[in-house]
């Protein structure tokens, strides 16, 4: 059964790890903004707002999450680790994250995802996001929101 037993900040290292989750297509066709995963990584860390962690499963990496944090409000993205999909990571991760005492300033967690990611959307939804519209924005992404 999936279980999420640590978070750990993402250090360059890890990037070996991330970039070959990118192999796969569905990965690389999602999240393709990411790349290369250097540059990315080097922007996303030295804003102070952004959190890039990794979520492990003893020694498994099954997943990565990247957080965006304005207020009291963080903007969430997550990616699992290929080898690790369909088998309950994501929502796993989402409720670790969730429940995390690190992010306990967090009021509202928001993500945004492709309309027709269905995997994804099914994934926040299991862990309690709900939709904020039914209706995509002008980018073709829904907004998920959980308050706490």
């Amino acid at each position: 059964m999936a279980s999420i037993d640590r978070f750990q900040i993402v250090k360059e290292p890890e990037l070996k790890v991330i970039e070959h989750w990118f192999e796969d297509e569905d990965t690389r066709r999602r999240m393709d903004g990411m790349l290369p995963l250097d540059v990315w990584y080097e922007r996303v860390n030295q804003d102070e707002d952004n959190t890039v962690i990794m979520a492990y499963d003893g020694q498994l990496p099954a997943g990565m999450v990247v957080m965006e944090f304005v207020e009291e409000r963080a903007y969430i993205g997550l990616i699992v680790n290929p080898l690790c999909r369909f088998q309950g990571y994501g929502k796993q991760i989402l409720k670790k994250l969730l429940g995390d005492p690190d992010f306990n300033g967090v009021r509202e967690w928001v993500a945004c995802i492709e309309e027709d990611n269905r995997i994804s959307l099914a994934c926040f939804q299991a862990a309690g996001f709900t939709l904020e519209d039914t209706e995509p924005d002008e980018d073709g992404f829904l907004t998920l929101i959980v308050r706490i």
